[in-house]
């Protein structure tokens, strides 16, 4: 007989609970793997729509390390290091593909970053090289690169299958005893004297001294619910898929100056994306005729032979952006038990398999792992922001720095 993976939407509540997850996307199913695989038995996730709704379901899977900054090369190290075996883990295939992750470099600013990052990264055992476009070439040959000045290729890098991840922790999950309520709103983080006693759900009120906002999107508001403001906006992202072609495009590929993103994947469609400009933040996940328009046009400069590509469809999702464009990892000052893991802009998805493990471990041994330190939300009172000049992600125009070049 089948194992049925999730309960029923209507399955009771059977708190008190020693830690509450409040999204249930990679990031609060990972997280509530990996609590009850160090032992906690009494661990609940909820979210107020089905599971992988948001960004996990949305996103366009890419995975590298191969980052400019070492907090953010520290961290995503340790999760390309945990992909290696994750569907072992969770004996479920989450089709994670080391095909190699491509970085171009169209001008000479950009390509002199790269120079200077490939030491960084394999000072930190990441096997990245730089590659011209003769060898660009051949890894590639739909590239066009009469512009490109560089490239950085990272042969660990690759993609994941997002909905299967999200259901590989689903179920691990819940074989260790975790309730993962799908279609259950929490309403109220319930707080006293500085400490966190409990949420209110549509279901009904429990217990709880923990409670953990891996809301993603919504993490801002989750966060209000405890009487928190975080520095973080919701802003929306979107992506398409084509028809499927035959095997044009082995590795993942960005390009830095477009912020151009795509994979081909192993049915043959091209999926990707690349970033408008002065989108204001929103909820919003109504496809646009504008990104679309912009995609393709970048999308084709970097691989002509898509010009004629049908495509299958185009979608949105939201993220929520820190002023740094890093995560907020760890509790919150002065209310005790009340953790985020949030603010991922557009890389959650590839950061997951770490922030499980680190996280789990930060809660249950009550030590911060070094991973975790940099993304502490007090960061921003004491200026130690993060600037990673590898995203291709942009960043706010109200949240850019002034007097010198913003990262991308």
């Amino acid at each position: 007989m089948r194992e049925r993976i999730l309960p029923r939407p209507d399955m009771p509540l059977h708190g008190p609970y020693d830690a509450v997850i409040v999204g249930a996307g990679v990031h609060g199913l990972g997280l509530a793997y990996n609590l009850a695989k160090r032992g906690m038995t009494h661990v609940a996730v909820f979210d107020k729509s089905y599971i992988g709704s948001g960004a996990s379901g949305r996103n366009t899977t890419l995975i590298r390390s191969a980052f400019t900054t070492p907090e953010w090369i520290t961290f995503f190290q340790e999760s390309v290091r945990l992909w290696e075996g994750l569907s072992d883990e969770l004996n479920f295939n989450v089709m994670f593909t080391q095909r190699g992750y491509l970085i171009l470099a169209l001008t000479e600013e950009k390509a002199e970053l790269c120079r200077r990052a490939v030491p960084q990264q394999n000072r930190q055992s990441i096997p990245t090289r730089l590659v011209d476009t003769k060898e660009i070439k051949t890894i590639a040959p739909c590239i066009d690169t009469t512009a490109v000045r560089v490239g950085i290729l990272q042969p660990t890098g690759g993609i994941a299958r997002h909905d299967a991840v999200v259901w590989g922790y689903a179920a691990k999950a819940q074989k260790l005893g975790v309730e993962i309520h799908p279609f259950t709103e929490v309403t109220a983080i319930q707080v006293a004297d500085g400490e966190v006693k409990g949420v209110d759900t549509s279901k009904g009120s429990v217990k709880t001294s923990l409670v953990v906002n891996a809301a993603g999107g919504h993490s801002p508001e989750v966060a209000r619910l405890a009487g928190v403001e975080i520095p973080a906006k919701t802003y929306p992202l979107e992506a398409f898929v084509t028809e499927p072609l035959k095997p044009l495009l082995t590795p993942a590929l960005i390009c830095l100056e477009t912020l151009t993103y795509l994979s081909q994947t192993a049915r043959g469609e091209f999926v990707g994306g690349s970033e408008v400009d002065n989108i204001p933040p929103s909820h919003s996940i109504r496809s646009t005729f504008g990104f679309l328009e912009l995609a393709a046009e970048r999308v084709v400069q970097l691989i002509p032979a898509l010009a004629q590509a049908a495509l299958l469809r185009q979608w949105a999702g939201i993220i929520d952006m820190t002023p740094d464009l890093g995560p907020l990892l760890g509790e919150v000052e002065g209310i005790k038990g009340f953790v985020l893991d949030c603010g991922w802009g557009g890389y959650g998805f590839m950061a997951s398999p770490a922030a499980g493990k680190l996280m789990a471990d930060y809660l249950i041994d009550g030590v911060k792992p070094t991973q975790l330190v940099p993304f502490a939300l007090s960061r921003f009172k004491e200026n130690k922001t993060i600037r990673e000049a590898s995203l291709v992600v942009l960043m706010p125009e109200d949240e850019k720095p002034t007097g010198r070049a913003a990262a991308t």
